[in-house]
């Protein structure tokens, strides 16, 4: 386990560096247009990145492990295709939704255009409170992963997570986010190799593992663990703002 005051020096170091890196990218003199969409200025690549970045979250130490653990290989499976597939979809919809509504900002102006205002507010308070559910996710975990780690109370880790994030973002707008996203992209599939490769140094006999573990290949509760995951994990990302609002940068 990492030292307390090790863990909270690294944190607020990390935090500093990120913020930084977040108010360079802050456009001087820009409009609220750019500021909340940074419309039409980003690349592929940068907005790849950002989408990666944007859904992997912390809460990935937590929740494939138990399902993997719990229900198995078919499981985890669908869980990583339901993560997979409305990144695809976003791939596909995006355009569409921005050639129908070139000046829009999020999911909800389309859905005024074709349904209503009355399904626009449903869909509104909808999407507000899936994004309360994912922010609050997204910072317990960060602080429950502190805490494992070094004992670190994760109170402290959510309030400087949640201060540090809200910082560039408010000065910064999107623009600020896209670029730490862009940095936190490259890291985490750097860390994602470097664990690859000590998980494959590690297992010396992955038979034997995939015996202990206990748990079937092929199940029916793993299918229908897998079914339900797609489904829900795809549906609720449909609904992620931050995804949206990526669409028309």
């Amino acid at each position: 386990m990492v030292d307390g005051t090790v863990s909270l020096v690294l944190l607020l170091s990390t935090l500093v560096v990120f913020v930084v890196v977040g108010l360079r990218a802050a456009r001087r003199g820009g409009d609220v247009e750019d500021y909340l969409i940074a419309r039409g200025s980003q690349p592929a690549l940068t907005l790849g990145l950002s989408f990666l970045a944007a859904g992997m979250g912390a809460w990935i130490l937590f929740a494939p492990p138990e399902v993997g653990a719990g229900v198995g290989a078919l499981g985890l499976a669908g869980y990583a295709v339901g993560a997979a597939v409305p990144i695809a979809l976003f791939a596909v919809l995006g355009p569409r939704l921005r050639a129908v509504v070139p000046d829009g900002h999020s999911l909800t102006e389309f859905a005024r255009l074709r349904f209503g205002r009355g399904f626009h507010v449903y869909l509104g308070a909808v999407s507000i409170a899936y994004m309360l559910c994912f922010v609050t996710a997204e910072l317990t975990a960060a602080g429950g992963v502190t805490a494992i780690l070094s004992g670190l109370d994760p109170r402290i880790t959510v309030i400087a997570v949640a201060v540090a994030t809200l910082a560039y973002t408010v000065l910064g707008g999107l623009r600020a986010s896209l670029r730490t996203d862009r940095f936190q992209a490259w890291l985490i599939l750097a860390l994602l190799a470097v664990g690859s490769v000590a998980v494959l140094q590690g297992v010396d006999d992955p038979a034997g593992a995939w015996a202990a573990a206990g748990r079937p290949a092929f199940d029916r509760l793993g299918a229908e663990v897998a079914a339900t995951l797609i489904i829900a994990v795809t549906v609720a990302n449909l609904l992620h703002q931050g995804y949206w609002q990526r669409v028309w940068a």
